[in-house]
């Protein structure tokens, strides 16, 4: 990306863009600086549930790094997931390392790792491009997102 990291942190952290930058949101809302509930539609051939998603910001150090963990219940399916970035500045402007891990049950988990881990990298690129493209067009931007304090984690079901 070509803006430095202090540039974009704004677009990874305002609930509004990445509503309109994630595949899938229906809804996003802030709850606080560190909670958003959001209505994501994923499907997986066949299998299209809509996740109720409750999300906690875990770690955030502008302008570079960002953790968030996330907690998702449909009818006959779940997920929880923890995904970090980091933007770290390079000649060009910045590269965005992200990671995330999940665990995922129900009629979605049994369609086999590799179409999840597919429909998975399709959406993570779409993302990043949508995020990208609101970035260069110089979309207004405004930081919202904040570490919770050490006491405040998603409560699960399991």
């Amino acid at each position: 990306m070509e803006q430095s990291p202090d540039e974009l942190w704004p677009y990874f952290t305002d609930t509004d863009v990445l509503a309109a930058c994630a595949p899938g949101c229906k809804e996003m809302t802030l709850v606080s600086p560190h909670e958003i509930e959001a209505v994501l539609a994923v499907g997986v051939g066949s299998v299209k549930p809509e996740f109720d998603v409750d999300v906690v910001v875990t770690r955030a150090e502008r302008p570079e790094s960002l953790e968030m963990t996330a907690v998702g219940h449909a009818p006959r399916n779940e997920f929880e997931t923890t995904a970090k970035m980091e933007l770290r500045e390079t000649d060009d402007g910045t590269t965005v390392v992200w990671s995330a891990t999940a665990d995922v049950s129900g009629t979605i988990a049994s369609l086999g790792g590799r179409a999840l881990k597919s429909v998975t990298n399709r959406l993570v690129t779409k993302f990043f491009a949508d995020l990208q493209e609101t970035a260069d067009e110089g979309v207004e931007a405004t930081a919202e997102l904040e570490a919770a304090p050490e006491d405040v984690t998603l409560e699960t079901d399991g």
